[in-house]
Order: structure tokens, then sequence, then C-alpha cells
């Protein structure tokens, strides 16, 4: 997979016969569904796309210009994270991310609304810093609250059950952007494991399981990422060795 993100004049690539779906590295909407994929070993291509200079042929996926997209048979696609999961979870059944229970669903997805108020105030404390307000910072514990008494309520490793499942990979995205507030400097949005002992141990299951960590990525990445979409000059390409190895050579892993 490479990580380069494909811009203006840059070509469409071939059209492998796999699913493919069109991302952008550091999306947490695009993550979700990358996540859907993976934990339901789905073969599949993944394309990103620079969404400051998007590439021409990107429009004739999705009117909106907006990932992820997912291209089920050549030239034709759905998009919107929602849709796209709900979608695979429908379409390939082996394993199933979504409750059997219909009052179980309707739970989650009053979840995931409730838990929208967090995310917005992950956004200004990341991206408007001087728009934080004493009112972010409350809406945005609330929501941490909010997720650690329903795993508290109800009793199981992760939100969906034994095993993580669609609401899990629907939030996750956020919460793993979230511990980059600490890297940034944002010491009232960090997670006191103290005080979110369950949600913190929650945090480290998800972060753990196979769909997810073949994916995430650390705070300090999200954290530059951030900073210089801040500055303007988003660096999508951060991550693609293509990129910087002409630049300097990279540290061995450890």
């Amino acid at each position: 997979m490479s990580e380069k993100h494909l811009q203006t004049g840059d070509a469409l690539p071939p059209f492998s016969g796999k699913l493919r779906l069109f991302a952008m590295r550091f999306c947490p909407y695009a993550e979700r569904s990358v996540l859907v994929l993976n934990a339901k070993k789905i073969e599949y291509d993944l394309v990103f796309i620079n969404l400051d200079h998007k590439p021409e042929w990107i429009f004739d996926f999705n009117p909106k210009g907006s990932v992820p997209i997912l291209e089920y048979e050549q030239g034709k696609a759905i998009f919107d994270s929602t849709i796209i999961n709900v979608y695979l979870d429908e379409k390939y059944p082996d394993v199933k991310l979504q409750s059997s229970d219909p009052l179980r669903r309707a739970q989650d997805k009053m979840l995931v609304e409730l838990f929208a108020g967090a995310q917005s105030a992950y956004y200004t404390a990341a991206f408007n810093p001087q728009g934080v307000e004493p009112k972010t910072v409350e809406t945005y514990h609330k929501g941490l609250e909010l997720l650690q008494k329903e795993l508290q309520s109800r009793g199981t490793k992760f939100l969906h059950g034994d095993e993580p499942g669609f609401i899990d990979y629907t939030i996750w995205p956020f919460l793993e952007r979230f511990e980059a507030l600490k890297v940034l400097g944002k010491d009232e949005f960090v997670i006191d494991k103290t005080k979110y002992e369950v949600l913190a141990n929650y945090m480290d299951a998800v972060r753990n399981s196979p769909a997810v960590k073949s994916y995430a990525l650390a705070p300090d990445t999200h954290a530059k990422f951030t900073e210089s979409r801040i500055k303007g000059d988003a660096d999508y390409n951060m991550l693609d060795s293509s990129a910087v190895c002409c630049m300097r050579p990279r540290k061995k892993k450890e």
C-alpha cells in the first residue's frame, strides 16, 4: 500500500477488480471504513486522496469530492462512511459487525449521535485552539463520561460485545485522535487514566485489536499532521517513504 496521496493532475490507477476505497490517511471518517474492511478480512485496494488538491476524476465517483468512497464495481461507487459500512456489513455477512437486536442497533446509533459533541470539541481544540471555551472542554468530557458509563452498563470488553464491532469501529478513529491533543499541549483534553480507567482499558483493547492495530497511527503522528494543517500546508505525504527517502535517512525501527 502506498501512502502517497494522489492530487490534481494525477491519473486514476487501473482498477484491479477488487473493492477499492478512496480515503485520506488522516481522515477519521475514512478510517471507519478501512477498519470495517479490515475486520471483515475483505481484499481491497486503498487509494489516498489529497483533499486540498483533489484529482479531477474523484468527482466522477462522488460529486461532493469527499472521502471515503467505495468503488464496488469499476466506475460505480457509494460514499459516506456510514452508508459504506452498512453496505459492507450486509453484503459480506460472514463477519457480522452489527447487533442482530434492533434495539441494540438503535442504541448504538444514539450513542454515536450523542458522542458527536465530543468530536466537535476535538476539532475546535485541534484546529481552532483560540476558539476553545470552558463549554468546549465540558462538552468533550461529557462525551468521554458517556462512553465510560455505557461501557460500565454493558459490562463487555467492547461496546459491541466480546469482540469489536460496527459501533467500536465508528467511535475509535476519534478516540485515536483525541490522544494527540496532549502532544499538542491541550492538557485540559487529556484522558486521565485515573478518572477514565474503564475507558482507558477499552481504548487499549481496541487499539490492539487486529483490524485497528494494522492501521492506527501514534498520537505524535496525528499531532504532526495537525500542526502542518494549521500552518496551511497539510503534509499529506508525511508517511510516504518515496517522498522522504531522498530528503534524509530513515531511522531504523527498534
